[in-house]
């Protein structure tokens, strides 16, 4: 519940001082799924099922393809939470030892998305607010990107925070038809997912409107298909959401924001189809097409995983002027960084995920806790999947925890339901693989989380330091994390502001006090150029850092050295606004 918290309330879990933490969670995890794997040895009940598999094979295809990403360490990171992901969906799935802690579990996640959504509300419609500080938790202070009108709670950005409380509406809606729940907590539920639903609408996120709707859809359709009621009842409930849905619906195309962003992806009337098709209306249709052309260049392994942006900063159509992180389509991510093969673990962890819910809606009676937790799966698998033709929910922490922490509920397995074929084998294989992810996730976790400690996060932060101290921080991260270009950047933009500082300031007199400052600028020069050097030889494929580089030989006035970087950096990103300007 730490890594749902934390995710949900501060920047959607995408920060380092959140991530360190979360990798060693991870591996704790992994260490507890094998104590559970010993205790279903001696008691002869497998633990270890084929929905399984695909998590493990996965895990392993990633591991093999982080050797052959362009850029190690955006690979690992990428690995990690891949880690933490298989972690928290097999330790719900597993440890739970009944589904009395079902409720309680699923309270808790919608208590921590209804805060995010106040603390949406206290912002609302306001373009940057701060979110944090937490320093009990060493959790800094981070403004929110300019969204203007649309709300994004503690996420700062809008379309994972309409994800997230898709997520909590249907949780909502799973209480509500919780058996045995007194009427209050079903009212209280009933709010929450009206709550939840506002919250999604307000986001005016497209993607979280089609994903409200597909979850929504298919959990409605089965309760009114599997819940306690009779025809008059399942009638009179499609009319109140079909009429909730159409109210809904009236008061968002009143909403001047909703509209105004609406009509800006459709354009004029009857023009909005073909926009929608050319690309023109949505940048998120370029960057898909874009990330399919890449992906043809390598189609069965891909070019490793984080390899999307790396790929993409030198594609010669995309005129932005932004770098793209990840086009808006799981998808079509997974394609470009694990190819086929890597989308087939993919694609069959999804498969077997719902040919398990299929033959536990089969197996289980009606409206009884296992087949709403089965109708709960459906639900988020539905929302998941349909999102992901138009976002990157996937990489997301908060997102991506809470659900597979969902999923897991969904596929939960008490021991009473355990078979007893092959235990032996079954629960020895999750033995050793859950050991060895555990040793490996909590080694690469703690060497990238002390690299990241090594180093302020700002290159301005780092700046303040003496040179002296930069130096012995420099030393530290490339004692815990020599392969991390992140941390080269800072370290060479710091050395590089130091040296504009210097550069800028007034000129002595005195021929002592020039010598020393001369001496001091050829210094910070070239722990400047070291470190940006390092992070080329760490990331080859991103021409920033030579460019930078050359932006240091400018004030040594070795311009013809400076020359030939700048010109190697206009010919290979012929629409980098930097490049051009320097």
């Amino acid at each position: 519940m730490a890594l749902v918290t934390g995710s949900g309330l501060y920047v959607g879990g995408a920060r380092r001082s959140f991530a360190g933490p979360a990798f060693l969670v991870g591996a704790g995890l992994w260490i507890c799924l094998a104590l559970r794997a010993v205790e279903g040895w001696r008691s002869g009940r497998r633990v270890l099922g084929w929905i399984d598999l695909p998590i493990f094979l996965f895990l392993g295809y990633a591991a093999w393809a982080t050797s052959r990403a362009p850029c190690e360490y955006f690979a690992r990171v990428e690995w990690l939470w891949a880690s933490v992901y298989g972690a928290v969906f097999l330790s719900v799935r597993h440890q739970l030892g009944g589904r009395r802690l079902v409720p309680w579990i699923l309270g808790w996640f919608l208590v921590v998305a209804l805060l995010t959504e106040l603390y949406g509300f206290l912002h609302f419609r306001v373009g940057v607010y701060p979110i944090g500080p937490v320093p009990i938790l060493g959790w800094e202070m981070v403004p929110r990107p300019d969204y203007e009108a649309r709300m994004s709670g503690t996420f700062g950005c809008p379309n994972h925070f309409g994800n997230y409380l898709v997520q909590a509406t249907l949780v909502a809606l799973t209480l509500m038809a919780w058996p045995g729940s007194p009427w209050p907590l079903r009212l209280l539920a009933v709010w929450s997912a009206v709550a939840s639903s506002v919250g999604v609408a307000f986001s005016i996120s497209r993607g979280s409107f089609l994903a409200w709707l597909a979850g929504c859809g298919v959990w409605l359709m089965r309760w009114l298909r599997r819940g306690p009621l009779n025809w008059a009842g399942r009638i009179v409930i499609f009319l109140v959401v079909a009429g909730g849905v159409v109210g809904g619906v009236g008061l968002a195309r009143s909403d001047e924001k909703i509209m105004e962003r609406w009509e800006n992806m459709m354009g004029n009337k009857g023009e909005g189809w073909a926009r929608l098709r050319s690309g023109d209306g949505d940048f998120r249709i370029e960057l898909a097409l874009n990330g399919i052309e890449i992906w043809k260049q390598s189609p069965w392994f891909g070019h490793g995983p984080g390899s999307f942006d790396l790929e993409h900063l030198r594609w010669p159509t995309w005129d932005k002027g932004t770098r793209a992180v990840f086009t808006h389509n799981d998808y079509v991510n997974t394609l470009c960084d694990y190819g086929a093969v890597g989308f087939f673990f993919v694609l069959l962890f999804w498969l077997t995920l719902l040919c398990f819910l299929w033959h536990r809606g089969k197996s289980r009676e009606k409206d009884t806790p296992a087949d709403l937790c089965t109708g709960l799966g459906w639900a988020v698998a539905g929302a998941m999947l349909v999102h992901a033709l138009v976002d990157f929910n996937y990489h997301i922490p908060a997102t991506a925890i809470s659900s597979f922490l969902l999923l897991g509920i969904a596929t939960t397995t008490v021991w009473s339901e355990r078979g007893v074929s092959r235990a032996m084998v079954f629960n020895a294989a999750l033995f050793l693989l859950a050991v060895g992810l555990a040793g490996v996730t909590a080694v690469q976790g703690w060497q990238t989380w002390a690299g990241w400690r090594a180093v302020p996060e700002k290159a301005a932060e780092a700046a303040k330091l003496s040179t002296e101290d930069l130096e012995q921080a420099g030393a530290e991260a490339d004692r815990w994390d020599n392969r991390s270009p992140v941390l080269a950047e800072t370290l060479g933009d710091a050395y590089r502001l130091k040296l504009i500082e210097s550069y800028f300031r007034p000129r002595e007199t005195a021929p002592e006090a020039a010598r020393l400052r001369k001496e001091n600028e050829s210094r910070l020069a070239e722990g400047a150029i070291l470190w940006y050097g390092q992070a080329e030889k760490r990331s080859p494929k991103d021409d920033v850092y030579y460019v930078r580089r050359a932006s240091i030989l400018d004030l040594q006035g070795k311009f013809s050295e400076a020359e030939v970087l700048y010109q190697m950096g206009i010919q290979k990103r012929p629409n980098g606004k930097f490049f051009a300007i320097s």
